[in-house]
């Protein structure tokens, strides 16, 4: 793999034609990114020690059975998009079903290089100026892949009204691509020390009300529950270590939110799930966890898709946390349209009076690039304000609250 580099000048002293795709800013930016997918490449021997014995424990009821249809058309209509005459239906949908068996039902999916190749490569390669890459290749760049920022107040919605829900491995962060859980050599954290307690004794509380509803906490692994049992022990002898960085720490790279939903497909949890890199949690501490990552980390929240179906919300690393994650890289630092699709609902963008999208306004290192819409409400000067975030998601959670009751009355 050593061997493997770009000549721009020794095409273009033989060709003409393709002289100013060459130059083109796209293909500089492929030949900055390349290096990084070589790295992945030469650590698949590394990674392979992560396939070990199958999970032996159930995926929940809801989803022990998974519908594969939305895959198979999705692979489908990739095929047929150019359709010739001599392209039978029939053999198509055969292909696309091997090929979407083939791609999330294999353990070794879930293996964070795997992932990395299968889900980002096609991004790279999208962007070289050739017209003969063969038809296979076209299929990964129809549906693989995207990200789209899912702002904080619809990332709370798909929690709650999930069942359930998954925490997974973050693939950037176990593949290495990017290591944001320390900055300058501490958590990085921008809660003060008030704010900090709050967000805990919000998230302990709630464990402590499942508990007291349940008998026990439902839907949640052991390691969760053990994490939130230690926890409360911590609130009571009123430790030092019953904060928030205890809990970044005791729970990254699982920071991948995996919610069973109709709109998310639940094959990759199986295949998460398979490889022990997918664990169950209740719901709604997944809902206060997703609040504390975004008050304490200013975390952008992107909704990945797979096959032009979501698969997750991920807590995309930021620019401001060793550079980013591969998505939030691509925007702030390769100045790029493609890795991340903005929101549009909820509060939506940053804009003037005119309409014009503005720059994000909280956070420095993001301010060269146009507002996302991670879930601020720029129409207030405390969009950012804990006691404002906290007082949404409250709201929201008891609305989720009342259509319980009225679902089981």
């Amino acid at each position: 793999m050593g061997d493997i580099h770009f000549s721009g000048k020794h095409d273009a002293d033989h060709n003409h034609g393709p002289e100013l795709a060459i130059d083109s800013l796209e293909y500089k930016e492929l030949e900055r990114r390349w290096p990084v997918a070589l790295r992945e490449l030469s650590s698949l021997l590394q990674r392979i020690r992560d396939i070990g014995r199958a999970n032996p424990e159930h995926l929940h009821r809801k989803i022990s059975k998974v519908e594969k249809k939305n895959l198979t058309d999705a692979l489908m209509k990739a095929l047929v998009d150019d359709e010739r005459p001599e392209l039978k239906r029939s053999v198509v949908r055969r292909m696309a079903d091997k090929i979407g068996n083939y791609l999330l039902w294999r353990r070794e999916s879930s293996i964070p290089v795997i992932h990395e190749l299968i889900v980002l490569l096609p991004w790279w390669i999208s962007h070289i100026p050739s017209d003969v890459i063969p038809k296979i290749r076209d299929i990964g760049l129809n549906y693989v892949l995207n990200g789209r920022v899912v702002p904080v107040q619809m990332a709370w919605e798909d929690i709650l009204y999930a069942d359930p829900v998954y925490l997974g491995h973050c693939a950037c962060r176990s593949a290495g691509v990017a290591d944001d859980l320390y900055q300058n050599g501490r958590i990085f954290n921008l809660l003060s020390k008030e704010d900090d307690r709050r967000l805990m004794d919000r998230l302990t509380d709630r464990y402590r009300s499942l508990i007291a509803r349940h008998g026990s906490l439902p839907d949640t692994h052991s390691r969760y529950a053990k994490l939130f049992q230690e926890l409360d022990a911590l609130r009571q002898k009123n430790s030092p270590d019953y904060c928030v960085d205890t809990f970044l720490k005791r729970t990254y790279p699982d920071w991948e939110i995996l919610p069973v939903l109709k709109k998310y497909t639940p094959s990759w949890i199986r295949s998460m799930h398979k490889n022990r890199k997918a664990k169950l949690i209740h719901k709604e501490l997944v809902f206060d966890m997703a609040t504390i990552l975004y008050l304490s980390r200013g975390t952008i929240f992107s909704s990945m898709k797979l096959f032009d179906t979501p698969y997750t919300i991920c807590s995309c690393p930021t620019p401001e946390t060793g550079g980013g994650c591969t998505l939030t890289n691509w925007y702030y630092w390769g100045l790029s349209n493609s890795s991340l699709m903005p929101n549009e609902e909820f509060n939506g963008r940053r804009t003037d009076e005119s309409g014009k999208i503005l720059a994000c306004k909280y956070f420095p290192v993001r301010s060269k690039r146009e507002c996302l819409g991670c879930g601020c409400d720029h129409g207030r000067d405390d969009s950012r304000d804990i006691d404002f975030i906290l007082k949404q998601a409250d709201e929201m959670f008891a609305e989720y609250k009342r259509r319980q009751r009225v679902a089981f009355s």
